[in-house]
């Protein structure tokens, strides 16, 4: 007769407990599996975020070193115009010959604004200027290149004014060689030569119309520049910010 009592062992291989154990393996394998996923995900973060500070690190020095090499040309540009006014003025009134000679050298002066790039130019060819969160810092990015395009223009303008109307004046004149002698050049003009000629010149209305054209210039190199200035500045802040944010 077939007995009615199931063995111990019987009862451990039953379907339903064989189910549940495979519910708990899938549930531990699954639980492994989304486990090592957040952990790799956030090994990948801490990568991401650290990559994003260094690039607002390194964009916060090219910032402040460019920020510095603008003001100091802007400041030498406004230096310039107040000679270039004194030679205007020297016209209807007396400005002492030094002045006059120290002006001339500022007449024939160019300074060219070369910003260091080298952290964004490496954002944007490495594909990471998506890793930089801050949208406000974007488009501040955005904004000073933009107003970067712009300055090349106005500086070469200065510069074919020099080249294509000055210079030639002077050699036409000749005394290119007299007001502005090459230092490598074993060659010297006293002040009073150098007084002389300028007194010449200062007679002459096309002269006078080059000296007003160089100071028109020179002022829209700086109108131009000024709002890369306000860029720098309104970049630099927002930096410095976001690196205290992320160091908290």
């Amino acid at each position: 007769m077939a007995s009615r009592y199931s063995l111990s062992g019987d009862r451990k291989r039953s379907p339903l407990s064989s189910f549940l154990r495979v519910i708990v393996e899938l549930l531990v394998i699954v639980i492994g599996i989304y486990l090592a996923f957040q952990l790799e995900n956030g090994r990948e973060d801490k990568k991401i975020a650290a990559l994003e500070k260094k690039y607002l690190e390194q964009l916060l020095e090219e910032a402040q070193i460019n920020q510095t090499e603008l003001k100091a040309d802007q400041d030498a540009r406004r230096i310039q115009q107040d000679y270039l006014k004194k030679l205007l003025a020297s016209t209807t009134r007396p400005v002492a010959a030094d002045t006059l000679r120290e002006a001339i050298t500022h007449l024939m002066t160019v300074r060219l604004y070369s910003p260091t790039e080298a952290v964004y130019q490496d954002l944007v060819s490495s594909g990471n200027l998506g890793i930089i969160k801050s949208d406000a810092t974007k488009r501040i990015l955005l904004n000073y290149r933009r107003a970067l395009s712009r300055v090349p223009l106005t500086e070469q303008s200065d510069v074919k004014l020099i080249e294509d109307h000055l210079e030639p004046y002077l050699a036409n004149k000749q005394v290119l060689s007299l007001l502005l002698p090459d230092r490598n050049i074993d060659f010297e003009v006293s002040k009073q030569q150098i007084d002389r000629i300028i007194r010449v010149l200062l007679s002459d209305r096309t002269f006078i119309d080059l000296v007003y054209l160089r100071f028109k210039k020179v002022s829209d190199v700086i109108y131009f520049e000024n709002p890369m200035q306000w860029h720098l500045r309104e970049m630099i802040k927002l930096l410095e910010a976001e690196l205290v944010e992320l160091n908290q």
